[in-house]
């Protein structure tokens, strides 16, 4: 009788797929945390922009510090790549920001925030009724300029804690600019008719032109005559105060522009449900979170 000498058979093919069903067990369970978790209060986000949802809306600066904010969340950086979310403004749709002597405000869904912890944290501000959408907002020294989509505009004369209401311009978007030399005069964004101007204290209007579909406008800080206005499709450039406009080449998908305190263009743009900030540097963009 023949005795085989060939070894046992065992079971490690079996116990292989035992082991490789298990790691991708794992690995879609971490997919799914990864999908649904979100940073919370003071998380440092680094590497990436901050989550502010499927909309974003607006990119501030204030002093060295950058704030972006959308409909699900927003988030500030000190420094390029370093993001930190602020869960006070967690589904907010925060759409408008503004500094004024002693606070920083955003307006949103639900209406105004302030903030006495330079945007560390933000609570309702009593100043507009529970309820009230703001999708405008600016301010200089004392004077703040909201804007809402069913009232008009209103503008505070003490620092935001009272408002008047100053005319029914409805569909101004996104920041106020309001000239630190005299508060009757700012600029805005209007989604009819481009950037527009006000010399009377919000009570009229006037275009001054760029992207008809404007949903943010920004002004250079060091010349003022220079103004960028990004709208729904285009985004367009004045260094003439709005007399003269020619088209800007941005970023795909920006939604926002500001200027930093030194004069540096910097856009924000929208890659899933997080926000990535542009600087403008010798005529070139650079990536920075």
């Amino acid at each position: 009788m023949h005795t085989s000498t060939e070894p046992p058979r065992t079971s490690r093919p079996a116990r292989s797929i035992v082991l490789v069903s298990g790691v991708v067990m794992v690995l879609a369970v971490a997919a799914v945390v990864a999908a649904i978790w979100t940073p919370g209060d003071g998380a440092e986000v680094q590497g990436s922009g901050p989550v502010v949802g499927g909309d974003l809306h607006a990119v501030f600066t204030a002093g060295e510090r950058t704030f972006m904010s959308g409909h699900a969340g927003a988030g500030y950086s000190d420094q390029p790549g370093a993001w930190t979310q602020i869960a006070s403004l967690d589904d907010k749709d925060a759409m408008g920001w503004a500094q004024t002597s002693d606070a920083l405000l955003v307006g949103g869904h639900g209406g105004l925030y302030r903030s006495t912890d330079d945007g560390e944290s933000f609570t309702a501000d009593v100043a507009v009724p529970d309820g009230t959408d703001v999708h405008g907002l600016g301010a200089a020294g004392s004077t703040v300029y909201l804007s809402t989509p069913d009232q008009g505009l209103y503008v505070s004369t003490d620092g935001g804690e009272t408002f008047a209401r100053r005319g029914s311009m409805p569909a101004l978007m996104g920041p106020v600019l309001v000239n630190p030399n005299n508060p009757d005069d700012a600029i805005a964004a209007d989604m009819q008719t481009g950037a527009v101007r006000t010399i009377d204290g919000g009570q009229t209007w006037q275009p001054l032109g760029g992207p008809s579909s404007a949903m943010s406008v920004a002004q250079d800080p060091t010349d003022n005559r220079e103004l960028v206005v990004i709208g729904m499709d285009d985004a367009a450039i004045s260094r003439d105060g709005g007399r003269t406009w020619e088209a800007f080449d941005v970023p795909e998908a920006t939604a926002a522009a500001t200027y930093t305190p030194s004069g540096v263009v910097v856009v924000a743009t929208l890659n899933g449900d997080r926000a990535h900030t542009y600087r403008f540097v010798r005529g070139e963009w650079r990536l920075e979170s």
